[in-house]
């Protein structure tokens, strides 16, 4: 195949019209150092190799502008990278660096997401639920959260003191409580002895 012509696009692309009519977005990096020009004729094999290279630069260029904002798992980076339109392998490739060199890990986002979980008084089931849909496998969620040594009633009478005390002493306040923070994935004993004691501190500091 013989390049008929090229030409500079946006967001640093150059277009390679070949000789069959096929038209070609590569990274201009790529074409530089590959030092394609008009008349350079390319294998199929070669070609590939340059649309690969070119597809896992600018994949693994939007890669890093997403870490730089959020730490992620190999999983969501995946996904998100797919849904920007990278092609699959590209993007795999990327993940599989990206994981050499130590920049994903799936281990040490689950342990650091279970702890900031933890100080913010989510409970283990919530805590569970947000770990497996941001990609951390299930056995590795358990394992993280297992590492913690949480006192769920102590979580419970936190929430009561910061965020529900005005709510207890409203009307039905404590059945609404009750049912606010089963819903948030806390236990029932727990939620209900927390409860009992909160309510019996309120009633004992009106006195």
């Amino acid at each position: 195949m013989l390049v008929c012509e090229i030409t500079k696009c946006k967001k640093h692309l150059t277009k390679l019209t070949l000789d069959n009519g096929q038209e070609i977005l590569l990274d201009n990096d790529v074409v530089i150092e590959a030092c394609v020009h008009e008349d350079t004729s390319l294998t199929e094999q070669k070609l590939n190799e340059l649309i690969f290279e070119s597809d896992y630069r600018r994949a693994k260029s939007r890669a890093l502008w997403y870490l730089d904002r959020a730490a992620l798992t190999e999983k969501a980076l995946f996904d998100k990278l797919i849904k920007a339109g990278f092609k699959r392998e590209a993007s795999a490739a990327v993940i599989a660096r990206f994981v050499e060199l130590g920049m994903l890990d799936d281990r040490r986002f689950a342990f650091e997401f279970a702890e900031r979980c933890a100080q913010s008084n989510i409970s283990r089931r919530e805590a569970f639920h947000k770990l497996c849909l941001k990609g951390v496998d299930r056995e590795l969620a358990n394992e993280a959260l297992d590492s913690l040594e949480t006192d769920e009633e102590a979580q419970i009478a936190e929430l009561l003191e910061k965020k529900y005390r005005s709510k207890i002493l409203s009307e039905n306040g404590v059945q609404k409580v009750y049912a606010a923070l089963i819903r948030k994935g806390f236990s029932f004993s727990a939620v209900r002895n927390a409860l009992k004691k909160y309510s019996e501190e309120i009633e004992y500091s009106e006195e």
